[in-house]
């Protein structure tokens, strides 16, 4: 799924920004168009090693990705129930990309996966693999970058169910 002019806010899970961080392209998130990069309170607190934290913080200040939090009564009050069934971040990206309509960008799976859809649909979830699709159909990554950053990845035990990226463009 690529983000959509319907929907031009994404709210990152920590999994998504550990994989650009590991990538070395949180670059990417300043490229993407018009679209607006968002993470919630939770993540940013599960974002733990010091060096992850420094770049995600650089991020931040640059303003490829904007903090949010949970302030709305009923957000707050999904997020209690959501909180229930999964851990914060998780909780938190999806309690804000269901209230606000925003595409969720994640790479859990399992029972968050199928919460995910069931609560959204899944043309409101963006995976990393989705994502550098997005990139490159845009024009700010080659093919090429798209599979150094997926050996990158690999490296961190990310896989991909594909061998290059050429095979899904």
């Amino acid at each position: 799924m690529r983000p959509s002019a319907l929907s031009p806010t994404c709210v990152l899970d920590a999994n998504f920004l550990i994989n650009l961080i590991h990538a070395a392209r949180l670059d990417l998130l300043a490229g993407v168009g018009s679209f607006r990069f968002v993470v919630p309170d939770e993540v940013v607190a599960e974002i733990t090693e010091a060096s992850q934290q420094h770049q995600l913080r650089d991020a931040l200040n640059r303003g490829y990705v904007h903090q949010e939090s949970i302030t709305d009564p009923a957000e707050l009050a999904n997020y209690a129930q959501l909180r229930g069934l999964m851990g914060k971040g998780e909780a938190a990206c999806l309690a804000l990309a269901e209230s606000r309509g925003w595409v969720l960008v994640s790479d859990e799976k399992g029972r968050f996966r199928r919460e995910v859809i069931s609560r959204l649909g899944s043309g409101r979830l963006l995976t990393t693999a989705g994502f550098f699709i997005t990139a490159i159909r845009v024009g700010i990554m080659s093919i090429e970058e798209a599979d150094e950053a997926k050996k990158l990845l690999e490296q961190h035990r990310f896989r991909m169910k594909f061998r290059s990226f050429r095979e899904v463009i």
